[in-house]
């Protein structure tokens, strides 16, 4: 495909296809703050889940401590009555950033199959509207809740990163697109 657009349209088109079909590939360990992304915090930020193969890299499993990782601003949220089940795992994502407290603020509901409405994807488990706005999660979606939690909280703040799957690594790979597993 590539190669027809080459010689169709020259370099530039290729290049810029090619950007678009590799997207954040490219940037590895590169976060976008939420700001810099207008439409995108409008929609939602949504996040996946994927399948992957056997022997491949499993980056869910909780490091030993939170790392608590610093933001550019306090946020505060709150659990709804949907998410009571999980309550224990939101607080545990929820304390990976620094400054982030339970109490009023974003409402964090829990959903019973993939989230609708959040800008894209197929298979949403989670969802940050607006930045901060409201939270979904489709916490029997993924084997790590906790690390679901962290990344949607992530979106008061940053984009996503360029790591194909999220992890615990540090707060570039927690912020990766998808969740894998």
């Amino acid at each position: 495909m590539i190669r027809s657009l080459f010689m169709r349209y020259g370099l530039i088109a290729a290049a810029v296809s090619a950007m678009a079909l590799l997207g954040p590939v490219t940037q590895a360990g590169v976060m976008v703050s939420a700001e810099s992304a207008p439409v995108a915090a409008a929609l939602g930020h949504p996040t996946s889940v994927i399948s992957i193969e056997p022997g491949q890299r499993d980056t869910a499993a909780e490091p030993l401590g939170v790392q608590a990782w610093p933001v550019p601003s306090r946020r505060s949220y709150h659990i709804t009555a949907s998410c009571q089940p999980y309550a224990a795992a939101i607080r545990r994502g929820a304390a990976a950033w620094a400054g982030l407290t339970e109490g009023a603020g974003t409402p964090v509901q829990c959903t019973n199959s993939y989230i609708t409405g959040c800008g894209g994807g197929s298979n949403v488990v989670g969802c940050n509207w607006g930045s901060g706005q409201r939270i979904a999660l489709f916490m029997r979606g993924v084997r790590d809740g906790a690390l679901l939690a962290a990344h949607e909280f992530g979106h008061n703040w940053f984009g996503h990163s360029g790591f194909r799957c999220a992890g615990w690594g540090s707060a570039q790979e927690v912020m990766a697109p998808s969740m894998c597993g």
